[in-house]
């Protein structure tokens, strides 16, 4: 793409022939970008991202933990309120995680 040509203190479109703002990033009229780009924008491919497995893979921990520990009441074996709250702090955190995501 040619630069735009200049006009005085003003820029003339190279698509629309709009006469815009000296310092203008893109044309007001057509939306034509009035330089060429200095970077590329970043890939953000998820399939890559590591991370994306992590809330998964904490929630089948957790329904794993909590069976496990209902499994135990059932049997007549008290499990401690501590354990039960644990289990509500680790629900609390993924669901946060799942909410800022």
């Amino acid at each position: 793409m040619d630069p735009a040509p200049r006009l005085g203190d003003a820029v003339i479109c190279p698509q629309c022939g709009q006469e815009i703002d000296d310092d203008a990033l893109v044309c007001y009229r057509c939306g034509a970008a009035t330089s060429e780009r200095e970077r590329e924008p970043a890939d953000l491919d998820e399939r890559r991202d590591p991370r994306r497995w992590s809330p998964i893979l904490l929630a089948i921990i957790l329904v794993c933990s909590v069976l496990f520990f209902t499994g135990l009441s059932l049997t007549g074996r008290p499990v401690a309120p501590i354990v039960w709250a644990m289990l509500a702090v680790a629900a609390a955190l993924l669901a946060w995680r799942l909410r800022i995501r």
